[in-house]
């Protein structure tokens, strides 16, 4: 039964049984049946489950970022039968108030019989999580919406400022200080012009603005203090506040197209990008650092088993050529959890060999009479099958329940008897060559001689199912599926079971796994030591069944196994010794391909040295370490993250940008030395610069010299001929010397400035606290815009100290994507939207705020020209209803619908050009000098509109509101007039807002000024639009107002274009260029263009300009498609390119 996110099944008491609900129907008390792979709708106690152990498995990764299953249990004490038990729980449920913890949690369960069950975090399960590997569970409501823990840790969208808001901001404190100004100036105009005046006292009416109740209390200062106030009122539009309401509305709009770009959409996983912030769309713009995590985000996070070493000896599974290209050679269909082995795996014919007859006597430390070898290949495939914390299921989990609340048996329980005893009697019944499932000593003794003969094993086929087998094998993986921890643990395990060592089933105390030499054995779980980022290792406490011998398997990273083992593999001249000398060879030889590397080792353990560990155990010591110690080194394995498509062209791109791009990766540094080679983070022609250190001063002086170096390479003379390129340099540095670079604030500095000097920078073994340390010391030193983009839990660190994070919605949970501004689902999304939408963002949202400035300019130097001629009075010509709307209706949509629609470029051009982006890196768009321009030109453009108007209508018989009618229509048109001027691409939409804009306020004049009406007194403008129109002298002022205002900056745009093109223009012009040619070689005959063929190639194709061969194919198809030309099949058939 699949259910939506939403809904779920909720008990109705009045009819006693489930009924499906909505999450907002949810309160405390309730209970809730939920079905496999439903996520938790509230904080629910466990009262019942479909397993027989009370257990359930959970998925928390949309709560903390971990993809692991986690283990809940059932409260103890309450037994319910497969009927429908919930009106038998009439008990009181005591538990803490909402709080944030959601690793701990407290109450208790009161029976009637006054007997108290406490409760714990192992008995809840939190809202958020994901039910796996169980098929129902039932339980009571504890907390319920906002009271959840998950949602009182949702701390809520982070506010963020652009650099451009900011940049805004600190104009419209120049537009205060400009209002203020304005103010005082026509204040103090007032004063001096009403102190020119005498007698007013025989007079009173030679002023009549002014009311005299009391002469004895007028005074020119008095009265330009009243004046002041008055004109903050008229004036207080200088200050753009539409422009904050208009560029939200922007903002939303761009989100919105962004978040449904088809070209961002991952069609594998259904998911779209998500612009979780809506105020820094522009700041993606103007990216000059970008840090990224390795795994999951520059790789797919889906392992694959590329290669083993055992005993000093190598086994690599790559077929062909035995380096990995980071190529997908396995389907990602073969990773999937749904099956149990590697469908595509080449098997090694030398391991199928000493693992066919793998039996429990095999694995006995005390047996002489196996090769120590081979024992040391089963233990290693042993340790890969029950190491771990993999559960098992054996058919697809559903629910009994439908969603109508009613029982019904699924199929495959009806079937589970019958197919159970078929898959066991098949896995009985081998062929004679195997060993038979008889435990006799007789039967194993054959069993053991045989493997001393190479005859007697069995050879895999080239499909990787094993040899007489094969029919146990692909029936058993349709019924077993495995649901790990990590995709490394399901890496391991199923490589494991392809080779036969199959791990079959798993409790708390027991793991089941089958042995190719003796079927299914079961045994005892004594311990597991769960992997912690200190030891950097797990292990597993295991007795044998049979001979109840204590073996510690243990597999973790090289350097935590490397140097606890046993003293013999540190003496020299040993066997053991040269085992591990081998074995690391091999591990540094994986790390260079690119492959992730595990080391596995074992330990014996007497029954005192158990005993007294586990006494130590048991009083809660640290004492894991203790017992991970004295280890025999079985072998290691290399696994590969494949890279994930497009990265390396998406690097290239960005590198092209101007984008400096730093890794950060806790893997070791040979593998994201590789991996940052293979995705063209570094190329060939670099030189590395390696900084690995164990003290501080080491460090230090490392950094010292590495710049000294680059320097001395940098500033020798060069040899006779033309000057050599500047030599580039690639950073690594380890996690243990970035400790000590970032230690105080010299080393930072010395750090930053070898950085600087380098191309790339890798920074390895880095834990998730210095990742964002890195992040905020480039963000806070360098002044830089910085961007953070990882996978995981441990990625939000950087990703919320950077300017803009970005969250990849990949194989490690949605932590990432929680704490993200914003989220995509593969890394080459990336491309598009910095170089697209990002520059995009920032040409509109720039250009919109120049434009709002000016508008509030314009209208308010409009009425200060005006005051000269007023005495300072605070009179308008304009009518009232004109200046509260002018802002608000009749100029507001046409920049809207521009800082939405407009493309200074296309996407194409974006993409082919990637240098384009340096635009918004220097901020070319909207400098500290942009206010001032526009400023001027409002000043200029106000002052033609006014004075060519005021000398008009100076010897015409007209009255102040047709006066102020004929400057307001002007006003309009030269704003809208202006934004045309401005605007790089038109669409419909455009064209259409812009007329239906000026036609509204022609109409609303017209119709307003029809009608009379005495509601804005002193002021009456009945009829006096249509006396207006219907003077010719009206229509005069219009178009000479317009004309002379705006050539000025008509003529600039055509002289720049001209004289001092920018590089996007000079990309446009290319582009034209391009559709010029090849119109031009599509009307040709075909004898001429071949002369001209003959003579100037280039020029024939290319117009001249030797630059269009510089284009690429794509680029020309697209362009060509987006002009509906023919492509370049059709042109080359006639005049084709010279390559």
């Amino acid at each position: 039964m699949h259910l939506g996110v939403h809904s779920f099944l909720f008990c109705f008491r009045e009819v006693m049984r489930y009924v499906k609900q909505h999450w907002s129907d949810v309160y405390p008390g309730d209970f809730i049946h939920l079905s496999c792979n439903e996520i938790i709708p509230a904080d629910i106690l466990l009262l019942k489950s479909s397993d027989p152990n009370g257990i359930c498995h959970l998925e928390t990764s949309n709560l903390d970022g971990e993809n692991n299953l986690k283990q809940r249990q059932t409260v103890s004490g309450f037994e319910f039968s497969n009927d429908f038990e919930i009106s038998r729980f009439q008990h009181k449920l005591d538990v803490e108030l909402p709080n944030s913890e959601i690793y701990k949690f407290r109450g208790y369960v009161e029976k009637e019989s006054k007997q108290k069950i406490s409760l714990s975090n192992e008995n809840l399960l939190l809202r958020g999580c994901i039910l796996k590997n169980t098929d129902f569970i039932e339980g009571i409501v504890v907390y319920a919406g906002h009271e959840t823990k998950a949602m009182l840790n949702n701390r809520g969208p982070r506010y963020k400022r652009s650099k451009l808001e900011r940049k805004i901001n600190q104009d419209v404190i120049w537009c205060v200080i400009l209002l203020l100004f304005l103010c005082f100036f026509c204040a103090i105009g007032s004063g001096i012009w009403l102190s020119n005046f005498n007698g007013l006292t025989d007079n009173t009416n030679y002023v009549p603005f002014i009311p005299f109740g009391d002469l004895d209390k007028f005074s020119p200062v008095y009265q330009g203090f009243i004046v002041f106030w008055t004109y903050i009122i008229i004036f207080q539009t200088v200050i753009p506040l539409p422009m904050y309401v208009s560029l939200e509305l922007v903002k939303i709009a761009q989100v919105y197209f962004i978040n449904n770009d088809e070209d961002v959409y991952h069609e594998l996983s259904n998911k779209r990008l998500e612009c979780r912030a809506l105020n820094i769309t522009e700041d993606l713009g103007q990216i000059e650092y970008i840090f990224s995590d390795k795994t999951g985000t520059l790789t797919e996070n889906l392992m694959e088993f590329k290669t083993c070493t055992i005993g000093g000896v190598d086994y690599p599974h790559m077929p062909g050529d035995v380096e990995s290209d980071f190529g997908s050679r396995m389907s990602i269909a073969s990773m999937s959890r749904s099956s149990s082995i590697y469908e595509n795996l080449p098997l090694e014919p030398a391991l199928q060999r000493e693992l066919s007859n793998m039996c429990l006597r095999s694995l006995d430390s005390v047996e002489l009479t196996i090769p120590e070898h081979v024992k040391r290949v089963q233990e290693f495939f042993l340790l890969m099958a029950v190491c771990n914390t993999v559960v098992v299921s054996h058919h697809p989990h559903q629910d009994e329940m439908d969603e109508s609340g009613f029982l019904s048996q699924p199929e495959f329980l009806k079937q589970a008897a019958q197919s159970r005893e078929e898959g066991l009697d098949r896995y009985n019944r081998l062929p004679e060559a195997a060993t038979p499932p008889n435990r006799s000593s007789k039967a194993r003794g054959a069993s053991l001689a045989s493997l001393n003969s190479e005859s007697d094993y069995q050879f895999t086929s080239s499909n990787g199912s094993i040899a007489g087998s094969s029919s146990q094998m692909s029936d058993s993986s349709q019924r077993t599926r495995y649901e790990a921890e990590s995709p490394d643990e399901l890496a391991l395990v199923k490589a494991a079971s392809t080779y036969g060592c199959r791990l079959i089933q798993r409790s708390p105390e027991r793991v089941s796994v089958w042995l190719p030499g003796d079927g299914e054995v079961e045994f005892e779980v004594l311990h597991i030591l769960s992997f912690d980022s200190v030891r950097k290792r797990m292990s597993v406490i295991i007795k044998h069944p049979e001979t109840e011998e204590i073996t510690l398997y243990v597999k973790g990273a090289d350097s935590s196994i490397l140097s606890v083992l046993d003293r013999k593999f540190r003496m020299n001249d040993t066997e053991e010794k040269a085992v591990r000398v081998k074995t690391e060879e091999h591990i540094t030889d994986y790390a260079l391909k690119g492959l992730r590397t595990l080391c596995m080792a074992k330990r014996t353990l007497s029954q005192e040295v158990y005993k007294d560990w586990l006494k130590m155990h048991q009083e809660g010591s640290d004492s894991a370490c203790r017992i991970e110690e004295e280890l025999d080194l079985l072998g290691a394995t290399g696994i590969e993250d494949r890279l994930q498509d497009g990265v390396p062209e998406t690097i290239a791109k960005l590198r092209e940008a101007g984008i400096n791009i730093w890794v950060l990766t806790g893997d070791k540094q040979e593998t994201a030395i590789e991996i940052a080679y293979a995705s063209k983070l570094f190329h060939r022609n670099q030189e590395p610069v390696t900084l690995n250190s164990n003290t501080k001063e080491e460090a230090k002086d490392l950094i010292v010299h590495h710049i000294e170096q680059i320097n001395l390479n940098r500033t020798s003379p060069s040899q006779d001929g033309p000057p050599a390129k500047e030599k580039e340099y690639a950073l690594i540095i380890d996690g243990k010397t970035l400790a000590f670079a970032l230690h105080d604030n010299s080393s930072k500095k010395a750090f930053l400035n070898l950085t600087k000097k380098c191309n790339s920078v890798v920074c390895c073994r880095a834990t998730p606290i210095q990742k964002g340390h890195v992040v905020k010391l480039v963000k806070e030193e360098l002044k830089k815009l910085t961007l953070a983009i990882g996978d995981g839990a441990n990625d939000v660190s950087m990703i919320q100290t950077a300017d803009i994070g970005i969250g990849i919605s990949g194989q490690e949970g949605m932590q990432a994507v929680m704490s993200s501004d914003f989220a995509i689902a593969r890394f080459k999304y990336l491309e598009r939207l910095l170089l697209v939408h990002g520059h995009w963002c920032y040409n509109r949202l720039s250009k919109f705020g120049a434009f709002m400035f000016y508008k509030s300019l314009m209208s308010v130097m409009m009425l200060f020209w005006f005051q000269f001629f007023s005495g300072f009075s605070g009179s308008l010509m304009l009518d009232s209803i004109y200046m509260m709307l002018l802002h608000l209706i009749f100029t507001s949509l046409p920049p809207i619908v521009n800082g939405i629609f407009d493309k200074d470029v296309t996407a194409e051009v974006l993409l082919e050009k990637p240098e384009l982006y340096s635009v918004g890196q220097k901020g070319e768009m909207y400098t500290n000098w942009t206010f001032l321009m526009v400023l001027l030109d409002a000043i200029y453009q106000s002052a033609v509109l006014y004075f060519i108007a005021h000398l008009a209508y100076t010897a015409e018989n007209a009255g102040i509101w047709e006066y102020g009618t004929t400057i307001m229509t002007a006003l309009i048109l030269i704003i809208l007039l202006h934004l045309v001027i401005e605007t790089n691409s038109w669409i419909w939409i455009q064209w259409l807002i812009l007329i239906m804009t000026f036609l509204f306020f022609w109409v609303f004049a017209v119709v307003s000024n029809a009608i009379f009406f005495t509601w804005d007194h002193p002021s009456n403008p009945y009829w006096v639009m249509e006396n207006t129109i219907s003077t010719p002298i009206h229509s005069c002022v219009v178009i000479i107002s317009c004309v002379v205002a705006l050539l000025p900056r008509l003529c600039i745009r055509a002289i720049q274009a001209t004289v001092w093109p920018s590089a996007i223009m000079k990309v446009k012009q290319l582009e034209k260029e391009l559709i010029e040619s090849d119109q031009q070689t599509t009307t040709t005959t075909a004898t001429t263009i071949s002369e001209a063929v003959d003579n100037s190639p280039d020029s024939a194709r290319n117009g001249g300009n030797p630059q269009l061969n510089n284009l690429s194919v794509d680029y020309r198809e697209q362009v060509r498609q987006r002009h509906r030309l023919p492509s370049d099949q059709t042109v080359d058939s006639v005049s084709p390119i010279r390559t």
